[in-house]
């Protein structure tokens, strides 16, 4: 029997399967369709993305990574600490004995001991062997992992600002009132004068940003800033939300996620969430500062995101979550209501 005769016999017997006629035929119509090949171009895009840089394979001296891992292992030991008195019992064997493991990959590659990261994972096993005094465990590897800790912290010396856990500051009263009104004063500005801003200004706006909250505290954060005529406008070019105003934008910021600081593809999402805290954080800083700014979204194809990262000198690791531009509004600027959708809409109680 000849092939084209096998195929038409094996045609014959599929097609007598009810409405696979009618499916096949819906499916070569959405495989030519312009919608889905985009959408099979961006996943295919993320699920490269997630394999080569979403996970903390290392090859050498590789801080942002190393990092990540440490801050990821002595938080654990960290939020422990802080459980209500009732539930303290001997916890945290594992993620102890990787602390000192990647203490010891610290010292291997001679990273800085002055590290914020290093003096916070000090400061934390030194808390941890401190609680442990009071808490009695039947398992021998439990002991002997705190004798190596305590070793290990004999060696080394850290700032006493690393010591925790700490008693929370306590809210002014007038905190909701304030920060209701940053939130009602903060609309999108697309009308900016030529005023300098003074990047120790973004400094401090950055400074607070950084006490949002991440998973496990990772912070993996990066916010790059253009403040020449030449880089925003190349950068703006490739953002198809900003025309008619782009040319008066004085500060370009672009937020970023380091997609080493997670450790598989179930963390996929994290990227965009721990921005987004960390944005919203920082608009409002810029805010209280007199600053505005307008977030200009990031929806793009991949060949458009790869040219952002040639033209912003931006690592290939590093997510694109949105641009936003900052400086100062024009005098009598109009913003948009942006009315809000009722109360109704969002809370949900069960």
């Amino acid at each position: 029997m000849s092939k084209n005769s096998f195929l038409n016999i094996f045609k014959a017997i599929l097609f007598k399967i009810p409405g696979l006629h009618k499916s096949l035929k819906n499916l070569k119509k959405a495989v030519g369709d312009a919608a889905l090949k985009t959408r099979f171009i961006n996943f295919k895009r993320d699920i490269v993305e997630d394999w080569k840089y979403i996970n903390w394979d290392r090859k050498g001296v590789d801080y942002w990574k190393l990092s990540s891992e440490l801050i990821f292992y002595y938080h654990k030991l960290e939020k422990g600490l802080c459980l209500p008195p009732e539930n303290r019992r001997w916890f945290g064997l594992q993620p102890a004995e990787k602390t000192l493991e990647l203490l010891n990959e610290w010292d291997k590659f001679n990273l800085p001991k002055t590290a914020p990261v290093y003096q916070a994972a000090c400061g934390v096993l030194s808390a941890y062997c401190q609680f442990t005094k009071n808490i009695s465990s039947n398992d021998p590897s439990a002991k002997l992992i705190v004798t190596k800790l305590e070793r290990y912290l004999q060696q080394v010396s850290f700032d006493s600002r690393f010591i925790t856990p700490i008693l929370p500051d306590i809210t002014p009263d007038s905190s909701f009132d304030i920060l209701q009104q940053l939130s009602q004063s903060r609309r999108s500005t697309r009308n900016f004068s030529n005023k300098v801003v003074d990047l120790e200004l973004i400094s401090k706006a950055v400074h607070v940003a950084q006490l949002s909250p991440s998973a496990c505290n990772r912070q993996p954060w990066k916010l790059h800033i253009y403040d020449k005529r030449e880089d925003i406008d190349n950068m703006l070019a490739l953002q198809n939300g900003n025309r008619g105003f782009g040319h008066k934008v004085p500060l370009l910021g672009v937020m970023c996620c380091d997609l080493g600081s997670f450790f598989d593809s179930t963390e996929r999402y994290e990227p965009h969430l721990d921005g987004g805290l960390f944005l919203m954080t920082f608009i409002l800083a810029l805010q209280s500062q007199g600053i505005a700014s307008c977030c200009l979204n990031w929806c793009v194809n991949p060949d458009r995101d790869i040219a952002a990262h040639r033209v912003g000198n931006i690592a290939s690791n590093e997510r694109i979550l949105t641009f936003l531009a900052i400086g100062y509004s024009e005098e009598a600027t109009l913003v948009p209501l942006s009315a809000r959708r009722p109360l109704t809409d969002v809370l949900i109680k069960h």
